[in-house]
């Protein structure tokens, strides 16, 4: 589905006719600013499996103090977690993530000087991609954006809001969102049981 279809299923839940451009339209413009605000919002506020994505880091010639720099991708929308470059994964889990780390000039800086990767929310361009749900999700909360602009109804609104709403629980009832769990270290029973 491509982004003029998703529009049209936003004006369609709001009683709207449909646009065949967005050149044409007369609020042609806005449609598209706030197409591309909700779904970078959409995609950066839930960790979509779609659009999640793991990669090792290159690391910088430069330094950040006594740190280490490495790059994020390019099409890095939110970073989520970091890894060191050794981790194993076990379905989709990693087993420890690093906990030191800060962002600084699109690099994630840390201690750690072996590698490491990143779990990040990637931009995604080809609207093609979007699984159903997010593509519902994101023509509900256009519609909502566009509820008091062009039906001046903060009932149709507040229902649009609650339409996406329930999208968005179906999808993390569907693990089309990613759960934020970790497995927990084999050994990490004796560590208790010594401290204790």
């Amino acid at each position: 589905m491509s982004k003029i279809e998703i529009i049209n299923r936003a004006l369609l839940k709001l009683g709207e006719p449909p646009v065949s451009s967005l050149n044409d339209a007369a609020y042609g413009r806005v449609y598209d600013i706030v197409y591309q605000d909700v779904k970078d919002l959409l995609l950066s506020s839930y960790p979509w499996r779609f659009a999640v994505e793991i990669k090792g880091l290159a690391k910088c010639e430069e330094k950040f103090g006594d740190k280490f720099m490495y790059r994020l991708p390019t099409d890095c929308l939110l970073l989520l977690k970091v890894f060191g470059a050794d981790n194993e994964v076990f379905d989709d889990v990693r087993v420890a993530t690093i906990q030191n780390y800060e962002v600084a000039n699109n690099c994630v800086v840390t201690g750690v000087a072996g590698g490491i990767r990143a779990e990040y929310v990637k931009i995604i361009d080809d609207d093609a991609m979007f699984p159903r749900l997010f593509r519902e999700a994101v023509a509900a909360k256009v519609a909502a954006e566009l509820a008091m602009r062009l039906k001046h109804s903060l009932n149709l609104k507040q229902a649009m809001e609650n339409e996406f709403f329930t999208l968005i629980r179906q999808a993390e009832l569907n693990n089309e969102i990613l759960k934020d769990v970790e497995l927990v270290p084999e050994n990490s029973w004796v560590l208790v049981r010594e401290v204790w």
